[in-house]
């Protein structure tokens, strides 16, 4: 069985959910297929302009994240926050070169290490790059076919894609043709999953 489980690296929940994704549906014998998708992208475009959280709720907003954070195991720079703007296109057609590759998972785990607990931007070349030769990839060559049309042109179709399938934020996930989005939503995704056994 696979669970999607579309990402940008843009986004601290789908950090924390990524941290915690494999080992919680181990135990079903489910492999979790990563899919980088562009998260401003996926915002729906016309819906009104997002509400201000005030004191109170943002006080509570940056909590939940430690929170979680502390709850997992995960580390969360407060830093990190700084660069919710940054661009992470870079970054994302890099996963699908070390995906394509077979060396996904490393780098996707120190990417998401670098933006959120030691609060790296992703968009410069050089700090990618680093982490695709971390990955074992060839530096120029990854870097090179990352920033190619191919590349470029696949991400937005996988967003589009991701797009017409539902999706409008991450982490979001199917089980049984249903779709979830949160990190606090995995419950539910077992459910749904264990139902489509």
């Amino acid at each position: 069985m696979q669970i999607p489980f579309y990402f940008d690296y843009a986004c601290p929940w789908a950090y924390l959910g990524s941290c915690r994704v494999e080992s919680y549906f181990r135990d079903l014998g489910a492999e979790i297929d990563f899919r980088p998708v562009h998260l401003a992208t996926l915002v729906e475009r016309g819906v009104g302009k997002r509400p201000e959280l005030g004191k109170r709720k943002t006080a509570n907003a940056v909590a939940d994240l430690r929170h979680w954070a502390e709850l997992i195991g995960a580390e969360f720079s407060p830093d990190a926050r700084s660069l919710y703007r940054s661009d992470t296109r870079l970054a994302l057609r890099a996963a699908l070169v070390a995906k394509d590759a077979g060396r996904f998972r490393g780098f996707h785990y120190p990417a998401y290490r670098a933006r959120w607990a030691e609060a790296r931007d992703l968009s410069p070349e050089e700090v990618v790059g680093g982490l695709l030769e971390g990955a074992g990839l060839d530096v120029d060559r990854a870097l090179e076919r990352a920033q190619s049309d191919e590349l470029v042109q696949r991400l937005e179709r996988d967003t589009q894609e991701a797009i017409e399938r539902g999706v409008f934020g991450v982490p979001t996930l199917f089980a049984g043709g249903e779709m979830f989005w949160g990190n606090d939503r995995f419950e539910l995704v077992r459910y749904y999953a264990q139902k489509a056994r």
